[in-house]
C-alpha cells in the first residue's frame, strides 16, 4: 500500500484517541528539514558500496558517503541545528554542542536492521533513533497536510465541514494525528487493509462518525494533496539514517553495514535437479550474479566495488541505471504527439511555426541522448545497435547535420517539417525504438579486474532537469575461476586414472592391446588380484585427496562442479573396474570396465581442456542483460544466463 492508503487503513483501525497526542511545533519544522534533506541529499558528493561475494546467496555491503555540510543551504543547517537544541531539552545533553546532525540515507524499512555508522578514522558516530526520528516526521507532516487545508478557501467558512475538521471537532482531528504517528512510529505495517465487521443490533455512533469525518476530509481534498501522498509514500516506505557530525570539520567520510535481500528465483517442479544443474552450468559458463539497488535522483556520482575470494575472479561486469528513463518517456510521447500534428497538416503560419520549434527542441533532445550513448559505448568497447534503430539515425542526422532543403525560389529552408527524414512514419518509429531498444538506459562496462575486484564508476549526464525520486542500478557480473586448480588440474588427475588403468590392463594381458580372445582370459583369470585393487584404489584416491576442496556453499565450489563431477566420475570408473576384479567376473565384463575406466577419464579430460571457465570470458554482453542498445557483434537469438543469484538491497520492493 502507498502512504495515502496506508492512512486511511490506520485512521479506520486505530482506536480514536481522548487527547491529542504529543506533537511538538518545533520538532515538526525539523521533520519536515529532515524529511527535505533526506530526499534532496544535496550534502552527498559521492556514494560508494563496496560487495564482497565469496558465498552462494549472501554478500557483505558495506556504503561509503562523502558528504559536504558547506553544500547544506541555510534553512537545513537552521533545522538540524535546532534539532541539537531540542535533543538536548528532552534527553539531555548526550552530545557535544559543535554536533551537526544530517540525514545521510534512506533505508528501505522492511529491510531495515541496526545500523552502525562510522567516521574516517573509525570512530562510531551518534545517531537518531528510529523512534525519535519517526515522530519529528509525524509532527512535520502533520502540520504540513494542516497547513495545506487551511490554505483551501473553504477552511475560513463555519459551514464547511472542513473549518469544523480544522477549528471546532477535536477527535477527527486527533485521530489524524495518532493515525500518522502510528503509522511512522511502528515497524510494522499490513500488506493489505482489513475491515472490522459491525455488530448486530448496532447503528453508527459518534466513533463512526469521526471515521468517516476524517476519510471524507482526505477524499474530498485530494486534489490538493498529490505531493503531499508523494511524501507520505516516502516517509512510510523508508527509514531516515541521521547521524551526528562533527560542524567544524565540512567534509567528512562515515560508512555504515547493511544486509542485502536474496531475491527468490522461480524454482522448478525439481528444485534439487535444478539446483545441481545450475552448478554445472556454473561450472562450465561461469558464475552470473545480478545486483539491484536505488540511488537518489540528486546524486552526482556512483561507485560500485565488487569483491571477490582469492581464487575467483570477474570475467565479466556492467552497471547501468534508468537515470534518462524519464526523459526517453518524454521524448517518445513527444514525437507521437509531433507525428499525429504531422498527419492533420496545418497550414496557418503561426501553427507551422510553433510545430517546427517542437520538432527542433524534441529531435535536439535526442540527439543529445543518441549522442550520450555512443560516447558510452565507446568508452565502454561495444558498439550502439544502429541497425536497430534506423528511424533514429535518420531523425538524429536531420537535427544535428544542418542539412536544408531548396526550394523552388532556389533558395535554401532550414526548417526541420521540410526535410525528407522528418515524416510521421518515421516519428512514429523512432518512439518505439527507444523504447524497445531500452535508450534509456545507460551503460559502464568494466574491462579491468585487478586483484579480484572490479570497481564500475557512475557519474550523470546530461544537464537536463533531474526529476524522481530515485534511479535504479542494476549490475550484472560472470565471475569465473581464477586458479587453474579447478579443470586443469582435474583434467591431469582424469589422464592419470586413465594412464593408471590402461597400465594395469597392459600388465595383465601382458601386450598393449587388452582384448582378443587370450586377453579375455587372461582378465578373467587375474591371479594376483589383491595387488591389482590396491593400485586402484589407492594411487586414484591419494591423487583425489590433492585436489583442491572448497566448502560446498561458496562460490568457488560452484565454479568447480563441474570439474569436480568428472573427477569423481574418473574414480569411480577406476572402483568399477577393481571391483570387477575384485568378484573374479568373467573376462568379457572385465574388458568392458577396463574400457569405461580407460575412455571416461579421457573423454573427461577432452571435456575440460575446452572447458571457457579458465579463458577469457566468451559470453555475448547480451546474455547477461546490457541494455539492448549495446551492440557487441553478437546474434540476439538467446536469452539471458541463467542467474546464480539477485541482490536487491530494497529488500525485495519495487
Amino acid at each position: 500500500m502507498d502512504g495515502m492508503e496506508s492512512l486511511r487503513h490506520a485512521i479506520a483501525t486505530v482506536p480514536i484517541p481522548g487527547a491529542p497526542p504529543r506533537l511538538s511545533h518545533h520538532g515538526a519544522a525539523v521533520g519536515l528539514a529532515l524529511l527535505d534533506a533526506s530526499l534532496r541529499l544535496n550534502h552527498v558528493r559521492r556514494l560508494t558500496e563496496r560487495l564482497t561475494l565469496v558465498e552462494h546467496g549472501a554478500a557483505r555491503r558495506v556504503t561509503e558517503v562523502d558528504i559536504s555540510l558547506r553544500l547544506l543551504d541555510e534553512g537545513q543547517r537552521d533545522a538540524t541545528a535546532g534539532l541539537q537544541g531540542l535533543i538536548g531539552k528532552e534527553h539531555g545533553e548526550r552530545h557535544g554542542g559543535s554536533t551537526l546532525w544530517v540525514p545521510m540515507a534512506r533505508l528501505p524499512r522492511r529491510a531495515v536492521s541496526a545500523v552502525d555508522v562510522y567516521g574516517a578514522s573509525g570512530e562510531k558516530l551518534p545517531r537518531l533513533s528510529q523512534l525519535e526520528t519517526s515522530r519529528l516526521v509525524a509532527s512535520g507532516l502533520y502540520r504540513l497536510l494542516r497547513g495545506i487545508l487551511a490554505s483551501d478557501e473553504h477552511a475560513q467558512s463555519p459551514k464547511q465541514d472542513l473549518s469544523g475538521f480544522l477549528f471546532r471537532w477535536h477527535e477527527p482531528r486527533w485521530l489524524v494525528q495518532r493515525s500518522l504517528v502510528t503509522l511512522l512510529t511502528e515497524r510494522d505495517h499490513p500488506a493489505e487493509p482489513f475491515t472490522l465487521p459491525p455488530s448486530e443490533g448496532t447503528v453508527p455512533g459518534y466513533g463512526k462518525q469521526c471515521r468517516d469525518m476524517a476519510l471524507k476530509i482526505l477524499d474530498d481534498y485530494g486534489h490538493l494533496l498529490v505531493e503531499y501522498a508523494e511524501l507520505l509514500t516516502v516517509a512510510v516506505r523508508d527509514y531516515l539514517l541521521v547521524v551526528g557530525v562533527d560542524d567544524t570539520v565540512d567534509e567528512h567520510r562515515l560508512r555504515y553495514e547493511t544486509p542485502l535481500h536474496v531475491n527468490e528465483i522461480p524454482q522448478s517442479r525439481f528444485p534439487r535437479l535444478a539446483e545441481q544443474w545450475k552448478r554445472l552450468r556454473a561450472g562450465h559458463r561461469g558464475y552470473f550474479a545480478q545486483y539491484e539497488t536505488s540511488i537518489p535522483a540528486t546524486l552526482k556520482s556512483y561507485h560500485l566495488v565488487v569483491g571477490t575470494a582469492p581464487e575467483v575472479d570477474v570475467a565479466r561486469m556492467f552497471l547501468s541505471t534508468d537515470a534518462d528513463h524519464l526523459q526517453t518517456e518524454n521524448i517518445a510521447e513527444d514525437l507521437g504527439s509531433i507525428a499525429a500534428k504531422l498527419e492533420a497538416s496545418p497550414t496557418e503560419p503561426s501553427l507551422r511555426k510553433l510545430l517546427e520549434l517542437q520538432v527542433q527542441t524534441v529531435l535536439r533532445t535526442l540527439a543529445e541522448l543518441m549522442r550520450r550513448r555512443r560516447w558510452e559505448a565507446d568508452q565502454s568497447g561495444v558498439t550502439v545497435a544502429m541497425e536497430a534503430m534506423p528511424a533514429c539515425e535518420r531523425l538524429v542526422s536531420a537535427a544535428v547535420t544542418g542539412e536544408g532543403v531548396r526550394v523552388q525560389s532556389n533558395e535554401v529552408d532550414n526548417a526541420l517539417l521540410r526535410h525528407p527524414a522528418v515524416t510521421a512514419e518515421n516519428l512514429r518509429a523512432a518512439a518505439a525504438e527507444i523504447t524497445d531498444c531500452q535508450v534509456g538506459d545507460d551503460l559502464v562496462l568494466v574491462s579491468r579486474f585487478p586483484d579480484n575486484e572490479a570497481q564500475a564508476y557512475w557519474r550523470r549526464s546530461g544537464t537536463g532537469d533531474v526529476r524522481g525520486d530515485q534511479v535504479r542500478v542494476k549490475a550484472g557480473l560472470v565471475l569465473k575461476d581464477s586458479t587453474e586448480s579447478g579443470p586443469r588440474n582435474v583434467m591431469l588427475y582424469a589422464i592419470a586414472v586413465a594412464v593408471i588403468s590402461y597400465a594395469l590392463g597392459w600388465l595383465l594381458v601382458g601386450g598393449p592391446w587388452p582384448y582378443g580372445r587370450a586377453a579375455t582370459q587372461k582378465l578373467g583369470h587375474v591371479s594376483d588380484g589383491q595387488s591389482v585393487i590396491t593400485m586402484l584404489l589407492l594411487v586414484p584416491g591419494f591423487l583425489y585427496s590433492r585436489l583442491a576442496v572448497t566448502p560446498r556453499r561458496s562460490v568457488a565450489s560452484y565454479l568447480r562442479t563441474l570439474p569436480l563431477v568428472f573427477g569423481q566420475l574418473s574414480i569411480v570408473a577406476a572402483a568399477a573396474f577393481a571391483a570387477t576384479i575384485a568378484t573374479s567376473s568373467r573376462g568379457e565384463v572385465v574388458q568392458v570396465f577396463l574400457t569405461i575406466a580407460v575412455v571416461l577419464p579421457v573423454l573427461a579430460a577432452l571435456l575440460l581442456l575446452r572447458q571457457r571457465a579458465w579463458h577469457e570470458s566468451t559470453i555475448p554482453l547480451n546474455r547477461i542483460g546490457v541494455p539492448r542498445w549495446a551492440g557487441n557483434g553478437q546474434e540476439r537469438g538467446e536469452g539471458l544466463l541463467p542467474v546464480n543469484v539477485c541482490f536487491d538491497s530494497n529488500g525485495g520492493s519495487r
